[in-house]
């Protein structure tokens, strides 16, 4: 385990048992058997290290979802639930740090870290809408905002709840009742009005995703140029009446390559 990877496991121990702000760049660099100074050699501070801390976490939370593997046979509800309950597990399973996180956090503390974790939300509501778009289709597509927060809602009060009372309850069995929850509620959608709709600031259009992902691009990635030149490329194929779809299948490979935008990518494909 090469240094880099070592000091953040270690602040992730450190971190859940005591808490960031009580933990130093000192404790941190002697749990690894290494200097401050050396400490600096890996991260710039102790608020860098964390938001990598931060960032692998939502990339392995999302890499594990979005490349699941399914059961032959399984059905759009199957791998629903399969998606939901990875999310669930991998949450439970580092629950001390997240129970950190949510407690030792204002937004207010950081202009860095509230910047990161607007980030870390949006491509989060990104990927719950292709996972609720992919199950239930796009007639529910006017209600994604109000799905997802109806899905994110149930979710994390349970998770909370289960972490603060220390319940252990089958995954299999919470995942069944949110994915009825969530059944219930797309049955009875032509009876209901979007509450969102209006208020939401995601994109809606596909030029808006297209620009949307832009920016992100622009945001996000030290070399952003091929990355750019691929997005347009793909805009520009998506726009013909004749198009080479096998073209458009590498451009949406390669951009999803690209962990900044790949759950962008994955909404937008739903357009394509």
């Amino acid at each position: 385990m090469d240094k880099r990877t070592e000091l953040m496991k270690q602040a992730v121990h450190l971190f859940s048992l005591k808490g960031f702000h009580q933990t130093s760049v000192q404790e941190v660099a002697q749990a690894v058997g290494i200097s401050k100074g050396a400490f600096y050699k890996h991260f710039d501070s102790k608020e860098n290290l964390f938001i990598e801390i931060l960032k692998q976490y939502h990339e392995e939370i999302t890499e594990a979802i979005s490349s699941s593997q399914h059961a032959p046979g399984s059905d759009h509800k199957d791998v629903f639930k399969e998606k939901l309950a990875i999310e669930i597990e991998r949450t439970l399973s580092n629950q001390d740090f997240f129970m950190m996180v949510f407690k030792d956090f204002p937004l207010s503390d950081s202009d860095k870290l509230k910047s990161l974790f607007m980030e870390l939300r949006q491509s989060t509501i990104t990927l719950h809408k292709t996972i609720l778009l992919d199950t239930y289709g796009t007639p529910v597509e006017p209600f994604l905002d109000d799905l997802v927060m109806v899905l994110e809602g149930i979710m994390q009060q349970y998770i909370i709840t289960l972490v603060i009372e220390q319940k252990h309850v089958p995954i299999s069995k919470l995942v069944n009742f949110v994915t009825a929850a969530i059944d219930a509620i797309v049955a009875n959608l032509e009876d209901m009005e979007p509450v969102l709709t209006e208020a939401r600031s995601s994109p809606v259009t596909i030029d808006e995703l297209f620009l949307h992902i832009a920016e992100k691009i622009k945001a996000s990635e030290p070399h952003p140029d091929k990355l750019l030149a691929s997005l347009n490329l793909l805009k520009e194929q998506v726009a013909k009446k004749e198009q080479e779809e096998f073209l458009i299948e590498a451009l949406l490979v390669y951009l999803k390559q690209s962990p900044s935008i790949k759950n962008d990518v994955l909404y937008l494909e739903n357009f394509i």
